[in-house]
């Protein structure tokens, strides 16, 4: 019970508990004290009076008080000792009383600030989460705390963007092959009759375009599926990396690209088809996305017990703005020459998804020499 109770009342109880347990144990103690001192007083104000004469036997004629009637209160210090208990009793009484209210009221000025933290979080909704609230200028624990709400929010206006920039770019994805395929079959029924060549000409369409939805709908379920059967093996990234120039060679002569591979024997932990999948889509996008007589150079060195896995590329290059969105799913730089190569705007998205998963980071960068320069460090 005491747990559900608001903040405000909470600290009230607190204060209100400890005052009571110093107020009571202070009077008790001041009673005690009262009591011992009063019965003293009274046995000495009870003493006969003395004539003080010349003879000094008088000294010898003082008669002390009997333990009896230091022992024993008069009936006016008996009442004034209940007065003072009342007294007490009631000054305590005040005291908690008042010690509470003011509490209360010093709570309740400290806690302003957090109440208007829960009100302006309470009116957040996914559409001004872009708003970034005021931070108290107290420099303490509430203007800590709307800091990191703003950060909160701030990473999950990116993240509802990213989600929606994504819905939107994939139904369009799935939406222009059907179209395609509509528009076929529109004009082709149009037609009474049709020669062989114009069936051909549609089957072929009906192929083009059923591979590409294949294609885009594998690629969403690499994503949605890449944590099932995620082997913990051992990698030797050279092995890899010949496989894929080895592979990828025709290509790149198609494209009168250059392959240059120099790699060390680090090793990795992780996927197999996962890790090569990655390092092949990035080896990829540097040959297709290149220029005539350009290069393609892979590095692989251990440093500081990590392994960076360097590709550069001498191609188009990527723009600055562009950077920092090109993992994003479905993102194209150029959305006309991607879809001239056949990109769906997957690839760097799962990229990103394999290395995160390995416990690795890829970052890109300008090369030096033009193009672009992906590089990847592995723990």
């Amino acid at each position: 019970m005491f747990k559900k109770m608001p903040i405000r009342l909470r600290l009230t109880a607190m204060m209100v508990i400890l005052l009571t347990i110093c107020c009571v144990g202070l009077t008790l103690v001041l009673n005690f004290s009262a009591g011992i001192m009063a019965t003293k007083i009274d046995a000495v104000s009870v003493l006969p009076a003395q004539e003080i004469g010349k003879d000094s036997n008088v000294i010898d004629n003082f008669q002390t008080p009997s333990t009896d009637m230091m022992l024993t209160p008069s009936e006016d210090a008996q009442n004034a000792r209940t007065d003072f208990q009342f007294e007490s009793i009631f000054y305590m009484l005040l005291i908690i009383v008042c010690g509470g209210a003011v509490t209360y009221y010093v709570s309740g000025k400290v806690l302003k600030p957090l109440d208007t933290l829960n009100s302006q979080i309470k009116n957040r909704t996914v559409h001004n989460l872009s708003e970034t609230m005021d931070i108290p200028p107290t420099n303490d624990e509430i203007a800590e705390l709307t800091h990191s709400f703003n950060e909160m929010t701030d990473k999950l206006n990116d993240v509802f963007m990213m989600q929606s920039r994504f819905s939107a770019n994939a139904a369009h994805e799935l939406q222009t092959p059907l179209a395609v395929l509509k528009t076929k079959v529109d004009v082709f029924k149009k037609k009474h009759t049709h020669s062989t060549e114009e069936y051909d000409a549609l089957i072929s369409v009906f192929e083009k375009q059923t591979q590409r939805l294949s294609e885009l709908v594998r690629s969403l379920l690499d994503m949605t599926n890449m944590n099932d059967g995620f082997a913990n093996e051992t990698i030797c990234v050279k092995d890899v990396l010949e496989d894929i120039v080895s592979e990828l060679s025709h290509i790149a002569d198609k494209k009168n690209v250059k392959l240059f591979l120099d790699c060390d024997e680090s090793v990795v932990h992780g996927n197999t088809d996962l890790f090569y999948q990655a390092l092949y889509n990035i080896v990829e996008n540097g040959i297709k996305y290149n220029i005539d007589g350009g290069m393609v150079i892979i590095s692989v060195k251990m440093k500081n017990k990590q392994v960076i896995v360097d590709i550069k590329d001498t191609g188009i290059g990527i723009p600055d703005e562009e950077k920092r969105n090109i993992f994003e799913p479905f993102y194209r730089v150029d959305k006309s020459r991607s879809r001239e190569l056949g990109g769906s705007g997957l690839g760097l998205s799962i990229v990103q998804s394999i290395i995160n998963k390995h416990n690795g980071k890829i970052t890109v960068t300008d090369n030096e020499n033009g193009g672009t320069w992906f590089k990847i460090t592995l723990i």
